[in-house]
Parts: structure tokens; C-alpha cells; sequence
């Protein structure tokens, strides 16, 4: 399937697999993750059917998952769907909330039912937003960065506190520290798993994702550098309950999709372009 073809695809509803808010997190504080976007997808009746993480990569793109938009549950419309920036509390808005134009798919997802591959998925903004201090697109990995199981990670997200305890409150963003978990570990749990996709959390337990985060960033500090800086290394995908003691989570590999994040935004920013003006793929 073509890249075009993907950017009018019809747009369904997230099937929830397994564990997808955050576990054993704390309260975030406003501004420490700028790049967080709140997904709320509508359907034809423009009743919310689901909702989403994901992250800024450019002032009109948002980074997610393919499950969040591919489910058997029913269409979710981009036109009638929403994505909040720059917010903290969901029952006490502050951000911005900006209406979806489209959604492409990774044209190799798929879901096994033990397995997912491929689980991206970039959304584009029906209008560009504002950088600012609570705005922050996120960076993406290079080549040269190189993360190791002893990496500051953490993970972000408005989704459940435990396998059936929605967040309550305010319903303020959660921050948990996880850890990376090696390719060996990664692949007992899950022996058919892709190079594209990678395993995070906490083998003792009580630390995750859960219901309601898949699509959410999970970022790293980069090594080395006097500046503090984080770069997005996964997406959560799902898993096998949320927190379980030697079971973690599973996510999508960043690095391994930069092309197809690149390609998406070019070809979409090249298509927007006058008849009359060169865009070089």
C-alpha cells in the first residue's frame, strides 16, 4: 500500500491489548514534558469511543501508535477527533486543543494477537501550534545515541494507576522512571518479537504502563552531555497486564522508524506545496 493511500485512510477505533496510565508514578509538573499530547478520538455520533498518548515531533505532527487508530470496536474520525497540547490536568485545561486532519499508519502493522509489529502511527494537526514553554517537540534518536539498560528513562501518560483503577482527581499527568530491558529478557517474554520493537518497565513490578497509555513516548536521557536531554526511544504499545512482577511491557523502537517518521512529514509538506514550487523526497 502506498504512502498516499495510507493519508486517507479511514481512521478505526484503538483495540485495547492488554496493559496500556501510568503504574507506580507520581504527579507531573507543568512544563517537565512538553512534548505530551492527549488524544481523544471521536466516531460519527462525536461521542469520545478513545483515548491516547503520543508526543510532538514538529509544530503540526504528533508521534503515536497504529493500535490507538486500529481496533474492531468501530471508525474514530480525524475530522471530529482531538488532540490536547501543552496540558497537564485534563479536568482543569490549560493547554490547547487542536482538531485532527489525518492519520497515517505504518503500511507494516500488524497485530498477531501475541504480537504487534510495526505499532506507529503519525498524526497531523488540522493547524500548526505555538512553541512555548509548555510546547516542546521532542527529540528523535540518531545513529549515535546509544542507550543501555542503566539509561534514565521515563515514561508519561494519563492513562490507569492499576489494571482496573482509572486516574482519578484532577486526572493530572503521571511520570514514572522505568528501565530499558534487554534484548535476551525482552525476547523470553516475547520469543517472536521484531527488531522494531524493544521491552521497558520494572521486573520487580508496580512500575508500567497501562490502560489508556499506548501511543505515550517513553524517553531517555542522553549520556555523556553537559545539557540535560531526553530523546524519544519508544512508544508504548501494550502488554501483558500492567506491572506484573517479571513481566514487562512491550514498545515500539524509535529508531528503527525515523525514516518512515521523515518520509511521512516531507511527503505530506511536499504535497502542500503550490504546482509551481520543486520538493525534492
Amino acid at each position: 500500500m502506498s504512502l498516499q493511500t495510507l493519508l486517507c485512510v479511514t481512521v478505526l477505533l484503538y483495540k485495547l491489548t492488554g496493559c496500556l496510565s501510568i503504574m507506580g508514578g507520581r504527579d507531573a509538573q507543568r512544563g517537565v514534558w512538553p512534548w505530551m499530547v492527549h488524544l481523544e478520538l471521536r466516531d460519527t455520533r462525536n461521542s469520545s469511543i478513545a483515548y491516547c498518548g503520543g508526543s510532538m515531533v514538529s509544530v503540526q505532527w504528533v508521534l503515536s501508535s497504529s493500535s490507538c487508530f486500529s481496533g474492531r470496536s468501530g471508525p474514530a474520525l480525524p475530522e471530529r477527533s482531538f488532540a490536547c497540547v501543552g496540558e497537564l490536568s485534563l479536568l482543569e485545561p490549560s493547554g490547547r486543543k487542536v482538531k485532527l486532519k489525518r492519520v497515517v499508519l505504518h503500511p507494516d502493522y500488524r497485530d498477531d494477537g501475541d504480537i504487534v509489529y510495526n505499532d506507529i502511527a503519525l498524526v497531523q494537526l488540522q493547524e500548526a501550534v505555538s512553541f512555548s514553554d509548555t510546547v516542546q517537540p521532542v527529540l528523535l534518536p540518531s545513529p549515535r545515541d546509544q542507550f543501555s539498560p542503566h539509561a534514565e528513562c521515563w515514561l508519561t501518560g494519563w492513562g490507569h494507576l492499576e489494571e482496573f483503577t482509572p486516574l482519578g482527581g484532577k486526572k493530572t499527568l503521571q511520570e514514572v522512571q522505568v528501565s530499558l530491558i534487554d534484548e535476551a529478557t525482552c525476547r523470553q517474554k516475547y520469543p517472536d518479537k521484531p527488531d522494531s520493537m524493544m521491552c521497558a518497565g520494572d521486573l520487580r513490578g508496580g512500575k508500567d504502563s497501562c490502560t489508556g497509555d499506548a501511543g505515550a513516548p517513553l524517553v531517555c536521557v542522553l549520556a555523556g552531555e553537559v545539557e540535560r536531554r531526553f530523546v524519544q526511544v519508544g512508544i508504548v504499545s501494550f502488554g501483558d497486564g500492567c506491572g506484573r512482577v517479571g513481566i514487562p511491557a512491550f514498545y515500539t523502537h524509535v529508531f528503527h522508524h525515523t525514516q518512515f517518521i521523515r518520509d511521512t512529514i516531507q511527503e505530506a509538506e511536499c504535497n502542500n506545496l503550490p504546482p509551481s514550487e520543486a520538493c525534492f523526497l
